[in-house]
């Protein structure tokens, strides 16, 4: 997206204003922007300043004229935090606290409960711990709480503890499955005030993801910010040792295939060294053949992207098999050769000729900027410049894991990303989708996707082809729409 495009457009029935008082009332409108993107994201302390720049909607050259460093933006951001504190003081409503106030980091409801995220669940039942967090949060806001997370295929906000007073679902902010795109908190915000106008939002941050929020009526009389951090690793541990969250999740029974395919995939937004990840996957209450998988080790961030033959639970069986074969090797110190390797030899020892995975393993190496990749008969994969041009990645393509009369030898190649590149991965449900008015959407599709939508970011850029896929066509799915995006920083 152009810089002149993402700057703010006028009232159609009034005419902006011209000459310099035209250009310091859109310099002072993009320095908001900025600022309110940057302290909803502040909960993340590796933020990067492209994605603030994203959040806000203005471009980087955009971004570094109002602040040059990010230390100029800290500071920005402390001088309003300042200004705010001086006039709640100004406020003797907002001076008094009218409840108890417990330290953050305490959970409990008649009593304080220190809250060691490694112990919690010595002391609080895994069940229970959305509804202490909740009183806990209550406790030290002094208002009314209510704790929300996102349904699995990321379409809305489910209240999963907290007073009946809050709607028991909301539309969700921009996610992709159950965890919330950053990026897209400022705009989330905003509808938040026109629905619950009365309402602030604090954000559940874990490693860079937003897993849920919490919601106040009227501002808090002490900030949540530890609370929700600490309550953000609690309930992730929690989750081990309890349906109730994973339950409140689903809006409707999931299949058996789509239950085991859910429990497959890693943290749908991740930080790796030098770049940043974020996958997705659709439809979320069917199919089950399609995978992905993102881990970093001390040899780099290992990606990968399969599609296993059939549907349904023998295609599910098929991808836990795989899955659990290069999560073996890559535990072991294999490379991807071996890791390919050790994959076709568990595909053919089930013994079925039809039994066969396509798949595309990648490794991404900080320090030298290479990515080096395999591809198993899987759709190639696409690097995305700052413009949004696609260029495919041309290498040697092999056999499906587990075709053929035997084990196939394989060709690892390479490449070199820029900063500002994104490597794109994807399943043939995405490019394979039927649009309207005929054909298929394609890489095209995914190209036409990003550009529109001006993404930038790992997580922005997988949910606007998320996005398009789902508005091609009023059709369901018909396939695993599965894809991988990995952002150089």
């Amino acid at each position: 997206m152009s810089e002149a495009s993402q700057e703010p457009e006028h009232d159609a029935g009034h005419p902006p204003e011209s000459g310099p008082a035209r250009r310091r009332a859109d310099a002072l409108a993009s320095r908001e922007r900025i600022l309110t993107a940057a302290e909803a994201l502040v909960g993340d302390r590796r933020t990067t300043m492209a994605e603030i720049a994203a959040a806000a909607g203005v471009g980087r050259s955009t971004l570094y004229r109002h602040f040059a460093t990010r230390e100029d933006l800290s500071a920005a951001l402390a001088q309003e935090a300042g200004r705010e504190a001086d006039a709640a003081e100004a406020q003797p409503s907002r001076r008094l606290a009218p409840l108890p106030y417990q330290a953050p980091g305490r959970l409990g409801r008649a009593q304080p409960l220190a809250l060691e995220v490694t112990h919690v669940l010595d002391e609080v039942p895994p069940h229970l711990i959305a509804d202490q967090l909740v009183a806990e949060a209550r406790r030290a806001a002094g208002v009314a709480v209510a704790l929300y997370i996102v349904d699995i295929d990321g379409s809305q906000l489910i209240r999963l503890a907290g007073s009946e007073d809050f709607p028991e679902t909301l539309e969700a902010p921009p996610a992709l499955g159950p965890e919330i795109v950053p990026e897209g908190l400022p705009a989330f915000y905003e509808l938040l005030k026109r629905r619950l106008p009365r309402c602030v939002a604090t954000p559940l941050w874990l490693r860079g993801r937003v897993i849920g929020l919490l919601l106040c009526v009227g501002a808090p009389v002490a900030p949540l910010d530890d609370i929700a951090k600490q309550g953000a690793a609690a309930l992730e541990l929690a989750n081990d040792y309890t349906d109730v969250i994973e339950a409140t999740r689903r809006r409707k029974p999931t299949t058996a295939a789509a239950e085991v395919q859910y429990h497959l995939l890693p943290p749908r937004v991740a930080r790796v060294t030098g770049a940043q990840i974020a996958g997705a996957l659709l439809p979320a209450y069917e199919v089950g053949g399609d995978w992905f998988d993102f881990v970093e080790n001390r040899d780099g961030s290992w990606l990968a992207i399969a599609d296993t033959a059939g549907t349904g639970p023998t295609a599910a069986g098929l991808g836990a098999s795989a899955l659990g074969a290069l999560r073996a090797a890559r535990r072991s110190g294999r490379d991807l050769v071996q890791a390919a390797e050790s994959i076709d030899e568990v595909v053919r020892a089930l013994g079925n000729p039809s039994f066969v995975v396509t798949a595309l393993l990648a490794r991404w190496h900080a320090p030298t900027a290479m990515l080096a990749w395999l591809n198993c008969g899987h759709p190639p994969a696409y690097v995305v410049d700052r413009d949004g041009a696609f260029t495919e990645l041309e290498g040697p393509v092999h056999a499906a894991l587990g075709a053929g009369d035997g084990p196939p030898s394989f060709e690892v190649a390479a490449v070199s990303l820029e900063p500002g590149d994104r490597l794109v991965l994807y399943t043939d449900g995405i490019t394979e989708r039927f649009v309207k008015g005929g054909g298929r959407f394609g890489a095209d599709g995914m190209q036409r996707a990003v550009q529109a939508a001006g993404a930038t970011t790992a997580a922005a850029t997988a949910m606007a082809i998320q996005d398009a896929v789902m508005s091609a066509a009023t059709d369901p799915l018909q396939d695993d729409a599965t894809l991988v995006v990995l952002a150089v920083d």
